[in-house]
């Protein structure tokens, strides 16, 4: 049964902290929907988001932080500038962007590239300052399913297989984020 984590309860949020570190999984409201998110280097983590989404790995998994400089190691240094250039869109926008070798595979899906996104959620950006790193961030579904958007319908179909459920509100958008090719500006997917 998952533990209810306020953000505001500090001896629960070092709770989750630890917890964290020791490879635990979460649920929590990102711009549009609820995500699922664990440590972005714990490849025992990322299989077990994969296992309850029942995700093809080859997907791969989105990236999100409160900022550039925790996730500037998991870019290809060629392309930071181009990254920065095109990160300040206020539209929630995750870009696909070359991968530098310190990222895992089990994050690209085995490709060369990475999908990253700087947050502006409150909650997400709370997240990630508390764990001090970025984290993963892939819907709050099964795949083919729509992804979860209330805290409620979040406990309901992922009670017993996460291991903390951040209670807070998803933003104001209505669709998870657009993505964009970093290199090409092509559209892989249209958000809202």
């Amino acid at each position: 049964m998952a533990n209810i984590l306020d953000l505001n309860d500090r001896k629960k949020c070092e709770e989750f902290k630890i917890a964290f570190n020791k490879g635990s999984i979460f649920a929590y409201p990102t711009e549009a929907v609820f995500g699922l998110g664990c440590d972005i280097n714990n490849i025992s983590s990322i299989k077990r988001i994969l296992d309850i989404k029942k995700r093809n790995e080859s997907k791969g998994l989105i990236v999100i932080s409160d900022n550039f400089e925790k996730i500037r190691d998991l870019i290809d240094a060629r392309y930071h500038d181009l990254f920065l250039q095109n990160c300040k869109d206020a539209t929630p926008t995750t870009w696909l962007c070359p991968a530098s070798n310190k990222t895992l595979a089990e994050v690209t899906g085995g490709g060369n590239k990475i999908a990253i996104r700087i947050t502006k959620h409150p909650v997400c950006i709370s997240i990630c300052k508390l764990l001090q790193q970025p984290i993963i961030s892939t819907s709050a579904n099964i795949s083919g399913e729509n992804p979860t958007t209330t805290f409620d319908e979040t406990l309901k179909i992922f009670n017993e297989s996460v291991d903390f459920i951040i209670n807070d509100s998803v933003g104001i958008n209505k669709k998870p984020s657009r993505i964009l090719d970093l290199l090409t500006n092509k559209i892989l997917r249209t958000g809202g």
